[in-house]
């Protein structure tokens, strides 16, 4: 789902629920499951917060429409559509959320009244009252009190149906389906990309799509809107005939454990709550700002996510609520840097954009803005933070865990969350070059173990076998299928040694000797030794003075490496004049 505007909160529970599905056939510790705890309690907040925001958006809206029913009109019908699909989403999902934890944690219940009775008096349920602002129904689920938070049979069976294909995930992902129609109908088909939600297929530019599903430009769909923009399946497998691998329901809701269903369910009410205040903002804004008068101004920054994986780019826009000007320039310093200008466009939107390294990172700034008020120049300062974190999720050959001695082998560290990391291994010298990324030189042992810790915990360890540099192959430039002229031959003037398919960027050998073995087609033969990869001066006579046919051997050719060893090919280089 990337590509469209998430809360720091959403991205990291999509993170969260990505590394419990990997997890899930490990014995996942019970950290993991206190994790999704916290993360499902802060995502419950916010869910809470932008109820209050679309509640005083569309009290805002309402009274632009008082003001000029003719103007406002049309946006505002669009407004109560697209209210009415949240309410019926968004009742649906927290209905449906509360279903679940009651099929599971109260099934002894015999009323819906004995269940609810029971949550409240365990602490499952934080409150009575389910009705929360703009009427809509909030199911506080303290999900540290659920006993069965790691139960994955029931949650499947609800979710997926038995047999499969006939649980409430199928018509859940209908009805996003249908409120997201009505967000892009009030944002535009150009903002379809921008918009979370996506259950079946990712939409954008051709050059987002592309990225974002790693298919050619042949497998792309080209939308019938204006501009160029394409869609393609979400779960796509490149080298299928289908390009589908799984669906969206059986992604999400397949063998996993009650708390992350639960977790999972309070994001699709996050994305949805975010999806209905961007199309309301968007409706506003297409209302011009100086037929209205706003009673506050402040400079804001909304970021598609405060949280990303290492090589994730952060977006954010920067503006000054209530009013669009025509330009805006914002003064910014990343991590305490220099100062960068920025510039907005016509709306008013001053996009931000850095592409970082792991870690904690903070920005501060000031819009400079001409007042309308008072007509002179203000300045509203603003700040944001983001983290970015290592792959949430490793995979790994385990037979082919090697690194060689002699030369520096990338090592890439992830698995921290939200904070720094560090890694020691248990012979050799293991040195920092970045955020998450060390290079290697192994000592003397033949295996070595690279331990990660964060914040003083242990985040695990790998262990590597340590080999000697395999052996290159040696050649001489110019001879092909063992057949050289004398004059290409005296041209090339050496045995060379050459690393074919080796992806260690600096390895290279130096061929330090070999024997010449040469034979006349009369039969005479004659042998001469190198201590070089060049040719001797025996050797050059012998090659200026041979005849089509004649035949030369370069045999117990030895090369010396980066680790200092020297070896002895075993294969020689045989040469035929022609």
């Amino acid at each position: 789902m990337a590509g469209y505007k998430e809360t720091p909160r959403q991205k990291m529970i999509g993170m969260m629920y990505l590394v419990y599905t990997a997890l899930l056939a490990m014995n996942v510790s019970k950290d993991i499951l206190d994790a999704f705890d916290t993360v499902n309690a802060g995502v419950q907040t916010t869910n809470i917060t932008l109820s209050q925001q679309i509640g005083q958006k569309y009290a805002a809206f309402e009274e632009q429409y008082g003001l000029d029913k003719e103007k406002v009109g049309p946006y505002w019908e669009q407004a109560q559509a697209l209210r009415t699909e949240a309410d019926e989403l968004i009742n649906y999902v927290e209905a449906l959320k509360w279903d679940l934890v009651k099929k599971v944690e109260c099934e002894k219940a015999k009323t819906p009244a004995e269940a609810a009775s029971m949550a409240l008096t365990s602490g499952l349920l934080r409150s009575a009252d389910t009705v929360g602002m703009n009427g809509r129904k909030i199911y506080n689920i303290n999900t540290s009190k659920v006993q069965s938070r790691d139960n994955y049979n029931k949650p499947t069976e609800y979710m997926m149906g038995n047999p499969e294909g006939t649980g409430v995930a199928f018509e859940l992902s209908q009805k996003i389906k249908k409120f997201r129609a009505e967000v892009v109908k009030a944002m535009g088909p150009e903002h379809s990309h921008e918009i979370g939600l996506i259950t079946d297929s990712i939409y954008g530019p051709k050059k987002f799509v592309m990225e974002q599903t790693g298919l050619a430009e042949s497998a792309l769909k080209k939308l019938p809107v204006e501009g160029d923009f394409y869609a393609a399946k979400m779960n796509y497998d490149p080298t299928a005939n289908d390009a589908i691998s799984q669906g969206w329901e059986y992604h999400n809701f397949h063998h996993t454990v009650l708390v992350a269903d639960v977790t999972l369910l309070n994001k699709i009410i996050s994305e949805a709550q975010t999806a209905e205040l961007d199309a309301v903002t968007e409706l506003m804004s297409d209302i011009h700002a100086k037929d209205f008068t706003f009673d506050e101004i402040g400079a804001k920054v909304f970021a598609e996510s405060g949280y990303l994986l290492s090589g994730q780019t952060y977006r954010a826009q920067a503006m000054v609520t209530a009013w669009k000007n025509s330009q805006l320039t914002a003064r910014v310093k990343l991590d305490g840097g220099a100062e960068k200008e920025y510039t907005s466009n016509a709306q008013g939107v001053i996009p931000l954009e850095w592409n970082v390294g792991v870690g904690s990172h903070n920005y501060t700034g000031v819009i400079d803005m001409l007042d309308p008020s008072t007509n002179k120049m203000e300045e509203f300062p603003f700040q944001g933070s983001f983290v970015v974190a290592p792959p949430a999720v490793s995979v790994s050959a385990t037979k082919m865990n090697v690194v060689y001695r002699g030369i520096n082998n990338p090592i890439a560290v992830g698995g921290g969350v939200g904070g720094e990391i560090s890694a020691s291994a248990s012979s050799g010298t293991l040195t920092r070059t970045g955020n998450g990324t060390y290079n290697l030189l192994p000592g003397a042992a033949d295996e070595v173990t690279i331990s990660v810790t964060s914040a003083g915990s242990s985040l695990g360890s790998m262990k590597f076998r340590v080999k000697d540099l395999p052996k290159p192959q040696a050649l001489i430039r110019n001879v092909v299928n063992g057949q050289v002229s004398k004059s290409a031959l005296q041209a090339a003037g050496r045995v060379e040694a050459e690393m074919k398919d080796f992806d260690f960027d600096g390895v290279h050998y130096d061929v330090v000797g070999y024997t010449f073995r040469y034979k006349t087609k009369s039969g005479t033969t004659k042998e001469a030794k190198a201590n070089s990869g060049g040719f001797t001066d025996e050797i050059r006579t012998a090659i200026s003075q041979s005849n089509v046919g004649d035949m030369f051997q370069f045999t117990a050719i030895q090369v010396r490496g980066n680790d200092g060893k020297t070896k002895t090919l075993e294969t020689p280089i045989g040469v035929e004049i022609k």
